[in-house]
């Protein structure tokens, strides 16, 4: 197990053309999008909210990726906002997302964050327990409603 973790490297996906790299791992959560729609997304959401990612690379396959961006809300203050945190499926229980999530918290220190914030939908319980191994803890509900 450790052998694996200790072969991953986390690198930042500087811009578009490289988050288009992380399709297929985006893919495993999202399957609704094709790469035109996660196309015009990525646009907009580096647009309007300077979205940003990581990626945890097993050689030149990307196995884990986490998209970020840097907010500030009355209740919290300046914080880190995780979206998208996903590993890929065969490559679970290695150390992979505690490695992006390592690397998340340090891009939050280094820009001056008082938080990091993440959704989970509640039936993805095994991603909890990795939350709450990272020092998470749930502060509240997240509702939403369609319009």
């Amino acid at each position: 197990m450790s052998d694996l973790s200790d072969q991953i490297v986390i690198r930042k996906l500087n811009n578009k053309e490289e988050m288009l790299l992380a399709f297929d791992i985006v893919k495993q959560r999202y399957n609704h999008l094709d790469l035109e729609k996660y196309n015009q997304q990525l646009s907009e959401m580096i647009s309007m909210n300077d979205f940003k990612m990581v990626a945890a690379f097993l050689g030149d396959k990307i196995v884990g990726v986490a998209g970020y961006w840097i907010l500030r809300m009355l209740y919290c203050g300046k914080y880190i906002q995780v979206s998208s945190f996903i590993v890929n499926e065969e490559s679970r229980g290695f150390g992979i997302g505690k490695k992006i999530l390592a690397e998340v918290e340090k891009i939050g220190k280094d820009l001056s964050c008082e938080k990091i914030v993440l959704d989970s939908y509640t039936e993805n319980k095994k991603s909890h327990s990795l939350y709450y191994r990272s020092g998470f803890h749930i502060r509240g509900f997240h509702f939403m409603k369609d319009i």
